[in-house]
C-alpha cells in the first residue's frame, strides 16, 4: 500500500546500508516513504535509516524533526512513527514545505508540531491494487479499512477529534494550510515561511547526493605510487671495431611523480567503516533483546572492537543473561528466550478497555495512563472501532445496527463460538465497577463469622469437633485412645442469589456512562450485603437447630432469663454463662468458651463501648475498677434491632456462624449474553453462598430492657 512512483525491481541482496539523514543535528524525513531504495541517488526514507539516525542524536535531549514528504508506505510510515515515539525523547517536528499521506502521521509523533505559514498537511485514505478474485477484493478492501483504522485512531488521538470527523476528512482527500491544521489539533503553531534564500544553495540533485553519500563511496581509491628508480648497473661496453667512440646510451627516463592521496575519500571510507560496526552492533543487540542503552551495548560502541568479535560478544552476553534468568532454575533446561507477543486486536483491547476504565472514574486520576487514546472515544465510536479492528466495513450502517453489530461480531473463527471484543471489553469494565462497589461496602459479618468451603450445592454435614480440653496419659508400652468426634448432625448447602442487569444499544449510543458507575456498582454492593442479610436473619430469627430445640434457648444455656440493658453486671453475667458450656460429651475447660465480639443494634452501640472501653466501672461512684474493660469487641449493625444484644465467641475456638462459599470464591461472579428481552446485552450477577448456625455454644443473647 504505498504512492511511491513506479521503478525497477531489485533484489533483497542488492539493497545498500543504512545511511544518516542527520544534517546540522536534524533529522530530515524529505523524500518518498519507502522501505527500498532504487538506485544510488534514491532520496527514500526508510525506517531502519530514522532508526539509525535517531541513535546518531541520543546525545540530544529534544529530538527536531524536519519533514517534507508526499507520503508512501503505510507500514514504512508507521514503523517510522513508532520508532519517534517509542525513542523516549520529546520530538519536535517542523513541517517545512508538505506532510501529506502517511507523512502526516509521522508528524503526529511530535510533542511539538510547528508548520511553515505556507507548508501543507494532507490526510487521505489509504489506497492499494489487488489481482485476483472477488475474495482478494474482499480481503483488501477488509486491509485497507483495518489500516484506515488504525491511522484514525493515531490522528484522535492527537487532534481530540472525533472518528467520524477524521474518517470523513480522510475520505474527502483533505488538504490543511498550517493555519486549518491547528485550528483542528493536527498541528501546534505556524512559524515564519521558509525563506527561499535560505535553501538556494543545495540544488535537488545536490541535496541528493548530500543524503546518499554515506551509502557508498563513489570516489575511486587512489592508485598506487610508480616504484622509485632503481640506481642503473654499469655495463662494460665492447670496444668498437676499428677504434671508433661507442654510441651513448639512451636516456633513463624520469619517475613519475606520486598521485596525491585523496584524503576525503580515505575520511568518508572510514566514516562508511563505523556507521556499519554501528549498525551491526545494533541490529545484533536488538536480535538478543539487548537494548541500545544497555551499558554492555554502549561500551561495544564507544570501543574499538571489530563487528566480528562484537557479535560474538553480544552472543556470549546473551548467553550469560539466558543463564540468569530468574525463571531459570539451576539444572533446569535454559528457556528458549521466546516470547509471544499480544498482537494489534489483543493490543487494541487492553487500550480500548483501559480507555474506557478511565472515562468511568474507575481509575484513580494518579495511576491513568497518559496518551491513551482510546479516552476520547464515545461508547459508539468505541464500537466502530472495534468492528474496524476486525476488518467489518461499517460505514453504511447507522449507529442503531452498528452497535449491534458490534456487540455479536464474534473474535473467533468460523465454526467457534466466542464473545466479541466489544463486548468483552463492556464485560470486563462492568465486572471491575461490581468488584469495586464489593469492595467498598463495609460489612460487618466477617469480623466475627466463620468462613467454610464446599465445593457443590449437595448437603455438607460438619462435624463438631468438642473442647478437646485435655490429652490422656499414655503409659509405657500402652496403646492411645481415639478421642471422640462427635456428629451433631448440622448440614450447611449453599445456594445461588443473583440478578440481571442490561446494557442497552440506546445507552451506548447516548454514552451513558452511569452504566459503569451506578449499576455494577451498586450489583456489587448488593452481592454483598445479601450474606450480610442472611447472616443477621439467623441472629433475628432465633432458627430450629439439629436438637429440635431454638438457637438461643434456656435448655441450651445461652439465653438470659430475663432482659437486662448492657452493664457490667449483665455482661459479667454473659461471660459466665458461656464460660460453663461444655460439649456434647459434657466436656468443658478451664475456661471455658470465651465471648470475643459484642453484637449490638446501632441504638445500642455507645453504651456497649462505654462498657467494653471505661476503666472503671460506669455508674459507680466509688470508683472501682471495670472487670469487664476489653472483654470483647463491640460489633454493631443496622440490621440488629430492638434492644437485645448478643455476645460470640472467637469462630477459630467455637463453632458460631458459618459463612459457605462455593471453591471458597468469597467474589461475585459476572456472566454475559447478548440480549434477547432487551436490546443490548444483558449480565448476570450471582453469589453461590450459604449461611448457617452450627452451634449454639459460641452465641449468648440477652433481650435487653
Amino acid at each position: 500500500m504505498t504512492t511511491k512512483p513506479g521503478a525497477a525491481a531489485q533484489t533483497r541482496s542488492e539493497r545498500s546500508d543504512t545511511r544518516s539523514l542527520v544534517l546540522n543535528g536534524e533529522l530530515l524525513i524529505y523524500g518518498v516513504i519507502d522501505p527500498y531504495l532504487w538506485d544510488e541517488f534514491d532520496t527514500s526514507v526508510r525506517a531502519i535509516d530514522v532508526m539509525a539516525s535517531l541513535a546518531e542524536l541520543s546525545a540530544e535531549d529534544t529530538i527536531n524533526v524536519r519533514i517534507n514528504s508526499p507520503g508512501g508506505s503505510v507500514i514504512e510510515g508507521l514503523a517510522i512513527y513508532n520508532a519517534l515515539t517509542a525513542w523516549g525523547k520529546p520530538i519536535r517536528v517542523q513541517v517545512d514545505a508538505m506532510a501529506a499521506s502517511i507523512a502526516s502521521i509521522i508528524a503526529m509523533a511530535g510533542d511539538e508540531i510547528i508548520m511553515a505559514e505556507n507548508a501543507t498537511l494532507m490526510i487521505h485514505d489509504p489506497w492499494a491494487v489487488a489481482v485476483g478474485g472477488a475474495e482478494d477484493f474482499r480481503a483488501m478492501a477488509n486491509e485497507i479499512d483495518r489500516q484506515k483504522a488504525i491511522l484514525i485512531n493515531i490522528y484522535a488521538a492527537k487532534t481530540g477529534l472525533k472518528v467520524e470527523e477524521i474518517g470523513a476528512l480522510m475520505s474527502a482527500e483533505t488538504y490543511m494550510s498550517a493555519g486549518d491544521a491547528v485550528e483542528r489539533g493536527f498541528a501546534t503553531a505556524v512559524a515564519e515561511a521558509m525563506r527561499t534564500a535560505a535553501c538556494a544553495r543545495l540544488s535537488n540533485d545536490q541535496l541528493a547526493r548530500l543524503l546518499v553519500a554515506p551509502i557508498k563511496l563513489r570516489a575511486e581509491r587512489p592508485s598506487p605510487a610508480a616504484p622509485a628508480a632503481q640506481p642503473q648497473e654499469t655495463t662494460m661496453v665492447d670496444p668498437v671495431p676499428g677504434g671508433g667512440t661507442p654510441a651513448a646510451a639512451p636516456p633513463v627516463p624520469p619517475a613519475p611523480a606520486p598521485v596525491p592521496v585523496d584524503t576525503a575519500a580515505v575520511r568518508a571510507e572510514a566514516v562508511r567503516l563505523e556507521r556499519e560496526r554501528t549498525t551491526g552492533i545494533l541490529a545484533q543487540a536488538r536480535s538478543a533483546r539487548i537494548p541500545a542503552d544497555d551499558p554492555f551495548v554502549v561500551n561495544l560502541l564507544s570501543g574499538d572492537r571489530a563487528l566480528v568479535d562484537a557479535r560474538t560478544d553480544i552472543m556470549d552476553e546473551w548467553s550469560r543473561r539466558q543463564e540468569a534468568r530468574p525463571d531459570n532454575p539451576p539444572g533446569d533446561p535454559r528457556p528458549s528466550g521466546i516470547v509471544v507477543n499480544a498482537d494489534g486486536v489483543d493490543r487494541w483491547v487492553q487500550g480500548a478497555e483501559r480507555g474506557l476504565m478511565i472515562r468511568a472514574g474507575l481509575v484513580k486520576p494518579e495511576d491513568a495512563d497518559r496518551g491513551n487514546e482510546f479516552v476520547g472515544l464515545t461508547l459508539a465510536e468505541l464500537a466502530r472501532s472495534a468492528l474496524t479492528m476486525r476488518g467489518v466495513r461499517n460505514g453504511h450502517r447507522d449507529r442503531m445496527s452498528m452497535v449491534g453489530l458490534a456487540f455479536t461480531t464474534m473474535n473467533a473463527g468460523p465454526g467457534y463460538h466466542s464473545s466479541s471484543d466489544f463486548g468483552n471489553i463492556i464485560q470486563n469494565v462492568a465486572y471491575r465497577a461490581m468488584m469495586r462497589g464489593y469492595e467498598e461496602v463495609d460489612e460487618s459479618f466477617p469480623l466475627w463469622t466463620g468462613k467454610g468451603t464446599a465445593s457443590d450445592f449437595r448437603p455438607i454435614a460438619r462435624v463438631d469437633l468438642g473442647l478437646f480440653p485435655a490429652l490422656d496419659k499414655v503409659e509405657e508400652g500402652a496403646e492411645y485412645k481415639y478421642g471422640t468426634i462427635a456428629d451433631t448432625g448440622t448440614t450447611v448447602q449453599i445456594a445461588t442469589y443473583g440478578k440481571v442487569f442490561a446494557i442497552t444499544r440506546q445507552a451506548i449510543i447516548n454514552d451513558d456512562l452511569g452504566f459503569f458507575d451506578r449499576v455494577p456498582r451498586r450489583m456489587g454492593r448488593a452481592a454483598k450485603r445479601t450474606i450480610g442479610n442472611l447472616v443477621y436473619a439467623i441472629i433475628n430469627g432465633n432458627p430450629t437447630m439439629q436438637d429440635g430445640t431454638a438457637l438461643f434457648h434456656a435448655n441450651h444455656g445461652n439465653l438470659a432469663g430475663s432482659g437486662a440493658a448492657i452493664s457490667v453486671t449483665s455482661v459479667g453475667a454473659a461471660e459466665a454463662a458461656m464460660g460453663v458450656q461444655k460439649d456434647e460429651a459434657g466436656i468443658g475447660t478451664s475456661a471455658g468458651v470465651v465471648p470475643k465480639f459484642m453484637l449490638v443494634p446501632i441504638t445500642l452501640k455507645m453504651a456497649a463501648n462505654t462498657i467494653m472501653t471505661a476503666a472503671n466501672t460506669p455508674g459507680d461512684g466509688a470508683q472501682i475498677a471495670n472487670p469487664v474493660r476489653g472483654l470483647a469487641t463491640v460489633v454493631a449493625d443496622s440490621r440488629l434491632t430492638g434492644t437485645a444484644w448478643y455476645m460470640a465467641a472467637d469462630p477459630a475456638q467455637t463453632d458460631t456462624i458459618e459463612v459457605t462459599y462455593l471453591d471458597g470464591v468469597e467474589e461475585p461472579f459476572m456472566d454475559q449474553r447478548e440480549g434477547w428481552s432487551v436490546d443490548g446485552t444483558e449480565f448476570k450477577v450471582r453469589m453461590d453462598a450459604g449461611v448457617k448456625a452450627l452451634h449454639w455454644r459460641g452465641l449468648y443473647k440477652n433481650a435487653g430492657a
